[in-house]
């Protein structure tokens, strides 16, 4: 994760300094109290997670970060309590009050490398089309763009492609998270339609051209926001 410290205490930045080179998934870009020299360095590259002091001398951590259009994870670092119920309305990943522990460091940093991966697996997911499915003793790759809808049966689920169905052993919550969720729509607790196969639909049924598939009372009022 692409790093930058800001704190107008020079202790501190050698602190933090000291810790963010024991962690190997982060590369430090810059450590600085000068808070204008980062804020150029954040309005040109992507930062993935800031270390930032909210007392400063000419501009505050707060203001820092509502100027920002680009927000990397931010770890507030500051001697005042009292920021931190702000902080959190400003979706920040944790609040470090000085002086900082290492343990206390780690636990956010830990937090924000979670936070890291799980956009990253989003994202991958997201340029994906297609995903790998066991059956029987092989593993079968299938895209997206063939899949017409997925029938959940127990541990067991029906993949029904314009080449005909695939039986896999896996549960329709499984495979659901394998999808991505702009492509696929649960539409009842035993079927996902392919939402650009989806040719017409009534108040409890969805069609793919002449295949009916029950449109599920739980699932009804979200499935209609999204199609209408």
């Amino acid at each position: 994760m692409k790093t930058i410290i800001i704190d107008d205490e020079k202790p501190a930045i050698n602190i933090l300094s000291k810790f963010v080179s024991k962690i190997p998934f982060i590369q430090l870009q810059l450590a600085t109290s000068n808070a204008f020299e980062a804020l150029e360095i954040l309005n040109k590259e992507k930062i993935d997670l800031l270390f930032l002091d909210i007392e400063m001398p000419d501009i505050t951590g707060l203001e820092l970060l509502k100027s920002l259009e680009q927000k990397p994870m931010i770890i507030f670092t500051t001697a005042y309590e009292n920021y931190a119920l702000q902080g959190y309305e400003l979706d920040i990943v944790d609040y470090l009050v000085k002086p900082i522990r290492f343990e206390r460091f780690l636990k956010g940093v830990n937090k924000a490398h979670k936070l890291f991966n799980l956009n990253l697996n989003i994202i991958e997911k997201s340029k994906a089309d297609f995903l790998f499915l066991k059956v029987e003793y092989k593993t079968v790759k299938i895209a997206f763009e063939d899949i017409l809808y997925i029938e959940g049966l127990k541990d067991y689920v029906k993949v029904h492609t314009k080449k005909g169905m695939i039986l896999s052993r896996l549960n329709l919550k499984g495979i659901e998270e394998k999808l991505p969720s702009n492509l696929f729509l649960r539409i009842h607790r035993s079927f996902i339609v392919a939402i650009l196969k989806i040719t017409s639909y009534q108040k409890s049924i969805v069609y793919i051209d002449n295949i009916e598939i029950p449109l599920g009372n739980t699932y009804r009022e979200n499935v209609l926001r999204i199609l209408n």
